[in-house]
């Protein structure tokens, strides 16, 4: 029965309306600001890992999910391509150049990232084939110069399938390692358009040709491979186990590589940080619910002194007295919590309805697109939001419960 006490005396203070509707409406106020937090943080971080993954999916269009080369030539790139493709895990390898150059047209000038290819092979280890608009990564042929541009570098110079434009490669020469630039001229033959600013300025030309413009003998000189991966969180893994492999099966050449989440270190780092501090920020509204139940708590005490006393003179401890008063505010917690996390999570999984709906009701035709915003629920994110909900609520209960615990009967009842 003394188990039981502080449960039931806690319910019915919190639960009573007799003579208690100041304190049972800042109850419900207290838990709808935890409701309302614990929702909010459940459906905007649903949005975020949404936009997320689609920013990862688009920046891997052009950029590979794990890269191995060698440090200086690479002679066996080809039979380490072959030996590769049959690894577990790996879907694809194609070879690839990278150097730096100027794309000039009627003076207008760009400097971006050329990637010299092997179009069949490209066409399999990414999806750029798949984002052509114009053209197509076939009309990439050896010898006849043809270039494939991003959308926003083809409209930046203007160009089109069929345009001439000019590419300025620099180049060391002679002894007193002067700079010289070379230019060649190319024929625009397709433009991609993977819908975001990673890979959009980019161009691409067949990859004999690109050992030209290098003025390099071999592409075994600067050629690099690109793995397509199944699993793109393993790619770390994979590419450790990989040069181990290389090592072994093709000694003699120093093998290096790097996995997309190093090469694009600094945009996810940036988006994960972005994605704690969004977190911290809608704590705070959870913050805002725990310190109502403070003083929802205080309320309670400074209106049942007279019974506190009457508990602790029938034999209650202090800890009992505690206890009451720490079920009202974790029975509030937790039904804010739940009832929020609850809501958070059908609105997240019906965002596209709610989206609609919104659209509907409040936003004017072609303004804002929220029926088309993907949501990505991760438990992870809804299991650490309701955890810390909870530890603010309990935490939010010590000291109003330490109050009341320290009352004196004698002092209270001397006057009753």
């Amino acid at each position: 029965m003394l188990k039981t006490m502080p449960l039931f005396i806690g319910l019915r203070y919190i639960l009573s309306k007799k003579d208690n509707r100041v304190i049972s409406f800042t109850s419900l106020v207290s838990m709808a600001g935890l409701t309302l937090g614990v929702l909010v943080i459940v459906i905007v971080l649903a949005v975020f890992n949404g936009a997320q993954g689609e920013q990862r999916e688009r920046t891997l269009i052009t950029v590979p999910h794990a890269d191995i080369y060698a440090e200086g030539d690479f002679p066996q790139w080809q039979q380490a391509a072959s030996l590769l493709t049959q690894q577990e895990g790996v879907e694809s390898v194609s070879a690839y150049i990278t150097l730096e150059a100027m794309l000039s047209k009627n003076g207008i000038h760009q400097v971006t990232e050329v990637k010299g290819i092997v179009p069949e092979a490209e066409a399999q280890t990414s999806d750029i084939e798949d984002s052509m608009i114009q053209g197509s990564l076939s009309a990439l042929l050896p010898g006849e110069r043809g270039i494939v541009l991003g959308r926003r570098l083809a409209n930046s110079l203007r160009l089109l399938p069929g345009d001439a434009v000019n590419l300025i490669v620099p180049e060391l020469t002679g002894s007193s390692a002067r700079l010289q630039l070379n230019m060649h001229t190319f024929t625009v033959v397709g433009i991609f358009d993977v819908q975001f600013s990673i890979g959009s300025e980019l161009a691409l030309i067949h990859l004999d040709d690109s050992a030209e413009l290098l003025n390099i003998n071999s592409i075994d000189e600067a050629v690099h491979l690109r793995l397509k991966i199944d699993d793109i969180f393993s790619a770390a893994d994979l590419v450790t186990a990989n040069l181990e492999l290389l090592e072994n099966e093709l000694p003699g050449t120093d093998y290096r590589g790097e996995d997309w989440s190093i090469s694009e270190a600094s945009l996810f780092n940036a988006l994960k940080m972005e994605k704690i501090m969004t977190w911290f920020m809608l704590m705070m509204i959870v913050a805002i619910g725990a310190f109502n139940i403070i003083s929802t708590l205080v309320m309670v005490v400074s209106e049942k002194k007279a019974d506190i006393a009457i508990l602790r003179t029938m034999g209650a401890g202090e800890r009992t007295v505690m206890a009451i008063f720490m079920v009202q505010g974790i029975l509030v917690g937790v039904s804010g919590t739940l009832l929020g996390a609850g809501l958070g999570l059908f609105i997240a999984s019906n965002f596209n309805i709610v989206g609609e709906l919104l659209e509907l009701l409040f936003i004017p035709d072609g303004m804002f697109m929220l029926s088309i915003i993907e949501t990505d629920i991760q438990s992870s994110d809804v299991i650490i939001t309701c955890l810390f909900a909870l530890l603010i609520s309990f935490l939010a209960t010590l000291y109003p419960a330490w109050k009341a615990s320290r009352i004196h009967p004698a002092e209270v009842l001397r006057y009753e």
